[in-house]
């Protein structure tokens, strides 16, 4: 800009100077005869010529005056500017940068005018750029790319570079604005979308929109289908959306919707949808109020997504849920059964048989023997019925706790052919009594099965307390093949076993071989 300026000034210096010796050149004629009349007009001409000229001079230094503020003034623009510019030759050396630039690029003004902007671009996008540069010297149009730089420092960013060709191709304005975090976010964006459209996938979901100002409503392909199902039925109106709903749901939805579009508050409804051929799918709706004024005004937007194989899951387990219950009820009814026929063949077999034969010593003639006889038979009927009353609720066990209880088993149910002994350990303080009830019942269905089952002559209890509540009973009778055991018609005693270590999270395992007698062993948490 200085060296056309110098160059404007030096011009019109030189047509001055011409002028004025053309002007000396006349009036130095003596040999007219009007020489010295010459004289006086060239005078007056120099004066003229000199006013003139310090005329222009002022111009001048007004101008350049002018151009100095326009310039600083383009300076400041240049160098506080929110992008980077460059002016670059035509070999791409850089021959100026503003402080943007500069800052970009890390590196001094004094070191980039050694250096081509090229040399700054990764080495993957120098290709790409290097078509770009030499397009812009071929063309006078702008263009425009995006590649990754490499700072002076090492450090990557990503920018737009826009250009365009000036003084003939000789040189280059090149600006580049930093898009580092516009494509992070793009990429986080992206992300996003995709990490959304695979819960949306993993979850078959879809995606609708209702317009409010025009009440029109909008759904995607995934949740046409699961509205829906066929073309045809849909116009893209509210109205044509409720009718897919099923018609025992209508008004619940409509209500759902209207509470939102009233209030503002998210919708939130379950529902079903039928198809024209009456196939029914339930889905769950959810979505919330957006304001975007700049885009038309209010909408709800949100998601739909079927659950009709959760639902129909959740009606299978519920199905099975009853028919396990069904079961439960079934066993404990036919265990109560069991039990009260049992109470009753002991009552009918000891106790009424007893009673019967002290009526009978009662009818003799001779009264003393049959008193004696009858006291014995007393003796023997309060004896079984105190056995019967063990078997169903042992009064020893709330007055003397768990242990005493196993212990008074053993004596009660051993016999000169079967021996029952007991080892207890862990419970000389008093527990749960409800859980000791649960622990004496499962040992003692655990004995009356080897007791009727086994043929042993000894049957050994283990009962210990630690972190875990073992139960081990062991017999030495003919034992079986428990991969061969019928647990549907034989194993009433273990299933009501089973049902007890439930409460517990407890575990049941049988260790069992021909000959070889039956170990089973319980766990369960204390």
């Amino acid at each position: 800009m200085k060296e056309k300026q110098e160059a404007t000034r030096n011009d019109q210096f030189s047509l001055l100077r011409a002028r004025a010796e053309q002007v000396l050149d006349r009036a130095l004629d003596r040999s007219r005869p009007d020489a010295k009349e010459n004289l006086d007009i060239v005078f007056q001409e120099l004066q003229v010529l000199q006013i003139e000229l310090e005329m222009q001079n002022d111009e001048l230094r007004s101008a350049n005056e002018l151009l100095e503020i326009e310039r600083m003034r383009f300076a400041g623009i240049y160098d506080l500017a929110p992008v980077g510019y460059f002016i670059l030759n035509h070999d791409g050396y850089v021959e100026e940068a503003n402080l943007v630039g500069l800052k970009m690029l890390e590196i001094e003004k004094t070191g980039i005018r050694r250096e081509r902007l090229m040399h700054f671009v990764a080495e993957s996008h120098r290709n790409q750029f290097h078509d770009f540069y030499h397009l812009l010297l071929r063309t006078a149009d702008k263009k425009s790319g995006q590649f990754k730089f490499i700072s002076h420092t090492g450090r990557e960013f990503y920018g737009q570079a826009e250009g365009r060709a000036i003084n003939r191709s000789s040189q280059c304005y090149v600006a580049i604005v930093d898009i580092t975090e516009n494509n992070l976010s793009r990429l986080r964006l992206a992300e996003i979308s995709d990490r959304m459209q695979l819960a949306m996938d993993a979850s078959s979901a879809g995606t609708w929109e209702l317009h409010l100002p025009s009440m029109q409503f909008y759904l995607d392909d995934r949740t046409h289908r699961i509205c829906c199902g066929e073309p045809g039925r849909f116009n893209n109106t509210y109205s044509s959306f409720i009718d897919l709903v099923h018609p025992d749901d209508h008004f619940m939805v409509d209500q759902h919707f209207r509470t939102a579009i009233n209030t503002g508050k998210e919708v939130d409804v379950a529902c079903r949808f039928v198809s024209s051929g009456k196939q029914i799918s339930f889905a769950n709706i959810r979505g919330h109020l957006v304001d975007t004024a700049m885009t038309g005004g209010q909408r709800f937007v949100g998601i739909i997504w079927d659950v009709t194989e959760k639902k129909l899951a959740e009606g299978k387990a519920d199905a099975m849920r009853i028919e396990r219950q069904k079961e439960v009820t079934v066993a404990v009814l036919q265990a109560e059964e069991k039990e009260r026929r049992r109470i009753s063949e002991s009552l009918h077999d000891s106790v009424s048989q007893l009673l019967y034969g002290i009526k009978l010593q009662l009818s003799e003639q001779d009264q003393a023997d049959a008193i004696a006889k009858a006291n014995k038979l007393l003796d023997v009927a309060i004896r079984e019925a105190r056995n019967i009353a063990f078997e169903l609720a042992p009064s020893i066990l709330t007055d003397f706790g768990l242990a005493a209880t196993i212990d008074e088993l053993c004596q009660r149910l051993s016999t000169p052919h079967m021996l029952i002994d007991a080892q207890i350990s862990g419970f000389n303080a008093r527990g749960d009594l409800f859980m000791e009830g649960i622990i004496f019942r499962i040992i003692q269905e655990l004995v009356n099965n080897s007791m009727k089952h086994s043929g042993a002559t000894h049957v050994q209890i283990s009962l210990k307390k630690q972190k875990l509540i073992e139960i081990i009973v062991t017999d030495n009778g003919r034992g079986f093949e428990y991969n061969k055991f019928d647990r549907k018609t034989s194993a009433s005693g273990l299933t009501s076993i089973r049902n007890r270590l439930t409460l517990y999270n407890g575990k049941l395992d049988i260790s069992s071989a021909p000959g070889k007698g039956t170990t089973v062993r319980v766990q369960l948490t204390g």
